[in-house]
């Protein structure tokens, strides 16, 4: 979810290269499409006790379930991508260590203690501080997730860089152990699990031709996604037993989902824009949407859309604003949203 200044965003109609030598030109509203879904999310809440603390057979806790395959995955793809177009070597081992350290690892440790200290200080918290800073806390388990992730594609690509036919290999066989393989929330290793298909299919995706993102390619897998969103539809009914995160058919839909929405999604403005702060969204949105629901309800608003609505846009405006203000300062740019400022000012994350 990092920024993509460096990277050139290219149309998606030029065949020539791979993935990750030509981007798609639909990268950011992909991007800003998965943060408008992840913020929708968490306004709606993962419970019917958070969030607009609505019953769990509301339609808004429907929708929001129906689009449970894609959010996360789709974060993820894309977070492999990116890592496709400079993956580690033993060259830069270091330094890319260290920028990761510095672009998950603060922002982990200083959010973790900003939402621990005000959940506390609101309404109490259920877990002690040690144990938020070491398992899986609130949705900044992705980023300690993603930290496992990176260290060990890192390791994989020092000690092989393996070609986009054994990628594929890896990728199967990820999703494989994410399916079978019940481990400890300790650190984030089980969600770590559950993400790395999904990383490594992006990484296989930035390595082949950039054809393979053609209309074809994503009409079909589109066909594919909503098929088993279709099929999925029947386990939130309790037609059929309920699609588990981790298993095959729902690593298809999210890999089949993201492949669709960049072969033919276009480039859409808002969402294009949205996207290009991804990360500051993803890191603060929360505190953000919940200061707004608070703040309406403190007034005696109580209609459900309009808590919505507001909710959703100050979890996407207010995480940009951060951002613009945090860069104009290094400190600020490192401890809030974990990038060191270039001389000539930074771009979005």
């Amino acid at each position: 979810m990092g920024g993509n200044a460096e990277y050139p965003i290219l149309p998606s109609s030029d065949s020539g290269g791979t993935v990750a030598e030509r981007l798609p030109a639909s990268l950011d509203t992909v991007r800003g499409l998965a943060c408008l879904l992840l913020v929708c999310f968490h306004v709606v809440g993962d419970t019917p006790a958070r969030g607009l603390g609505l019953p769990a057979e509301s339609g808004w806790h429907y929708a929001s379930d129906s689009l449970a395959l894609i959010r996360m995955p789709v974060f993820t793809i894309l977070s492999g991508l990116l890592y496709g177009c400079h993956r580690a070597s033993l060259r830069n081992i270091e330094d890319f260590a260290i920028k990761k350290l510095r672009r998950l690892g603060i922002p982990l440790l200083v959010l973790t203690l900003l939402m621990w200290s005000g959940r506390s200080l609101v309404h109490g918290e259920d877990v002690s501080l040690p144990y938020a800073l070491t398992h899986s806390y609130e949705h900044l388990w992705f980023l300690q997730a993603l930290l496992w992730v990176f260290a060990f594609v890192a390791l994989v690509d020092c000690l092989a860089r393996p070609s986009p036919v054994r990628l594929a290999m890896l990728v199967g066989g990820a999703a494989l152990l994410s399916a079978l393989t019940h481990t400890t929330s300790f650190l984030s290793l089980e969600r770590a699990i559950y993400l790395l298909p999904f990383f490594l299919y992006g990484l296989l995706l930035s390595q082949l031709p950039a054809g393979f993102l053609s209309r074809r390619n994503g009409i079909a897998a589109l066909v594919a996604a909503l098929a088993i969103m279709a099929y999925a539809q029947g386990g939130l009914l309790g037609i059929v037993p309920r699609l588990r995160p981790g298993g095959i058919l729902a690593f298809a839909c999210g890999a089949a989902a993201c492949t669709a929405l960049l072969a033919l999604l276009p480039r859409i403005g808002a969402l294009a824009t949205i996207g290009h702060y991804s990360y500051s969204i993803y890191l603060w949105h929360v505190f953000f949407l919940a200061g707004g629901r608070m703040a309406l309800r403190a007034a005696g608003h109580e209609d459900v859309p309009m808590l919505f609505l507001a909710s959703a846009f100050c979890g996407l405006a207010g995480p940009i604003l951060l951002h613009r203000v945090a860069i104009r300062h290094e400190w600020s740019a490192i401890a809030l949203l974990g990038i060191k400022p270039a001389r000539r000012g930074l771009q979005a994350a």
